[in-house]
């Protein structure tokens, strides 16, 4: 009897069942497991929140632009103004937090709602985007002419809509959480991974030769550097990752799948599809759901390395020493960071760029080989994953294997 049937003699909906799974799949930013002929389902509906993001962003970022589009003389004179510069930071909050929020509250919203208030919604979002947004600003003298803001945001709408449909919005929100949630694991990174990491790198940290290297490098040569270790990473994550997904499949084909989640536990099924091999395109798919996880922890180490070097060097190498390994001429150039400039020397500013660097690959190689590693920081990620492959066997039992 397939699972279908089941369902129905159970009295539950079986295209409900399908929608909640396909729901999770997406969720855990897997939208290229869902059957092709359902990733256009309710797209307009799954659009809303960017819709509310657009809608948010578009007026706090032309009032931003047109604020900072002065000439020099007037933006001087403007920045000498206390009350301004206040409200210029408050504008530049705003414009970065608020279409975030309107996005998140839009999604939390329709999911209260039913299915003629969701569309409602997003049909409304749609026609202030596209409409009236363009045609109140051109009222009122932000944006002309009338029909470039209606090509922009008309623009804008259709490259949402494509996103959505590609599954590119599912796995942006995916990697969103994801940030935060690594944003809450700093303190086990900071005690597990650092004072490792600082141990090896540590006397480079203070060697003459490190000193000089990086204050003769130019700050393009440097980054080309940076992108050389880099890509060593890359390659060393893909030939990992690729490993551990194929030894993921092989557990997954002996039936040696973790229980679904505590909200999709009444979705469990015993006997699945006949074939759990991936197809190339669900491979790519938990490919680079592994890859930006592991990309997003060691990002997070290397700024942590980054400035843990700037703030040891501002206190413990006096400035004496620093001019007798560099020169006066080179210590007093000042460090910038993307144009911001910094209260430290340049070459400190090079120098802990480039052990960052060298940081995040030697974490990338630890975390695949040293079992401590492995555990605190890769394992974690792998057991994710391992969850989600047992979201699709449920989902693929509840749709004939079709994929």
């Amino acid at each position: 009897m397939s699972e279908t049937t089941v369902d129905r003699a159970a009295g539950r909906d079986p295209d409900s069942d399908r929608a909640r799974l396909e729901a999770a799949l997406r969720r855990r930013g897997l939208p290229l497991v869902v059957r092709r002929d359902r990733r256009g389902s309710a797209i307009l509906r799954r659009a809303t929140p960017a819709l509310a993001f657009l809608l948010v962003n578009d007026p706090l970022s032309t009032i931003l632009a047109r604020e900072l589009t002065v000439t020099e003389t007037e933006l001087t004179r403007r920045l000498n103004n206390t009350a301004w510069v206040f409200v210029l930071l408050a504008i530049t909050l705003a414009a970065l937090v608020v279409p975030i929020v309107a996005g998140w509250g839009a999604s939390r919203w329709m999911r209260s709602m039913g299915r003629t208030g969701r569309l409602v919604l997003a049909c409304t979002l749609l026609v202030l985007v596209l409409l009236v947004l363009p045609v109140v600003e051109w009222a009122i003298g932000w944006r002309s002419p009338l029909w470039l803001n209606l090509t922009i945001n008309g623009g804008l709408t259709l490259f949402v809509l494509v996103g959505v449909f590609a599954g590119a919005g599912s796995i942006l929100a995916w990697a969103t959480r994801l940030a935060f949630t690594q944003l809450g694991k700093v303190g086990a990174m900071a005690t597990q991974a650092l004072p490792l990491l600082v141990l090896v790198v540590l006397f480079a940290f203070f060697s003459t030769e490190m000193w000089e290297i990086a204050d003769a490098l130019p700050r393009p040569q440097l980054w080309l550097v940076v992108a050389s270790l880099s890509a060593l990473s890359v390659l060393f994550m893909i030939a990992t990752l690729r490993e551990e997904l194929g030894r993921m499949v092989d557990e997954a084909s002996e039936g040696s799948l973790p229980g679904l989640p505590a909200k999709l536990a009444d979705l469990a099924v015993e006997d699945g599809p006949d074939e759990v091999k991936l197809h190339r395109r669900e491979r790519v798919n938990l490919m680079l759901v592994l890859f930006l996880a592991q990309a997003l922890q060691i990002a997070l180490l290397a700024v942590l390395v980054f400035c843990l070097f700037i703030g040891l060097g501002a206190l413990a190498v006096s400035p004496s020493v620093v001019v007798s390994w560099i020169g006066e001429e080179a210590y007093e150039q000042a460090g910038t960071l993307f144009g911001v400039q910094l209260p430290v020397p340049n070459a400190l500013v090079q120098l802990s760029i480039f052990l960052a660097a060298f940081s995040g690959l030697y974490f990338t190689a630890s975390a695949a080989t040293d079992p401590l590693y492995r555990k605190s920081f890769f394992e974690p990620l792998v057991a994710d994953v391992r969850v989600s492959l047992a979201v699709r066997h449920a989902y693929l039992a509840r749709t004939s294997g079709r994929a």
